[in-house]
């Protein structure tokens, strides 16, 4: 065997060796959950309620060990209802935001990740508008059933765009306010 033939038999393993790496975890999921909006609740002296709906594709992305790197998110669909039964007022909103979140060390429980939200996070009925690129630090808490990780975030970094004049939870209790 030639050596330029040697050459090219040792180049085409090596870019073989390193393309091999897992593919990415998909995960679609229908979401229809209803819990209640603590901070607003407190907030505003009335209960306050959040019911999400709609589809999340989730994408989990894997370096040639097999540890998880990143993940991307999105739900172009995704709607949020914002309801307090005692006013009898509600508000619902689109919220088609993409999640960007990397990991440190392979997403393991309590590892921090960095997760960067674009998109519309949440319009307070006529009241306000959150939106524009948010990033946040976040632990790993869990996994769900298919090993996509759910974290939990803890700090906000920065926030560009369009922002609430008050706080989050104070737009929710003033968007469901008896009017």
């Amino acid at each position: 065997m030639g050596r330029l033939s040697m050459l090219i038999v040792i180049f085409t393993l090596a870019l073989s060796a390193t393309a091999v790496a897992n593919p990415p975890l998909q995960e679609r999921r229908h979401i229809d959950v209803t819990q209640k909006a603590i901070a607003a609740s407190r907030i505003c002296g009335f209960d306050i309620f959040r019911h999400f709906e709609g589809d999340v594709h989730f994408v989990v992305f894997y370096d040639n060990d097999g540890a998880i790197v990143r993940e991307v998110d999105t739900a172009p669909g995704l709607t949020v209802t914002l309801f307090a039964p005692s006013t009898g007022q509600s508000y619902t909103s689109s919220v088609p935001a993409v999640l960007h979140t990397d990991y440190t060390n392979g997403a393991a429980i309590g590892s921090v990740a960095t997760a960067t939200l674009t998109g519309l996070v949440e319009k307070f009925g006529s009241v306000d508008l959150d939106s524009g690129r948010l990033v946040f630090l976040a632990h790993v808490v869990s996994y769900d059933a298919a090993g996509v990780p759910n974290i939990r975030f803890f700090e906000e970094v920065s926030s560009v765009g369009p922002n609430v004049d008050v706080s989050v939870q104070q737009s929710r209790c003033d968007g469901v306010r008896s009017q």
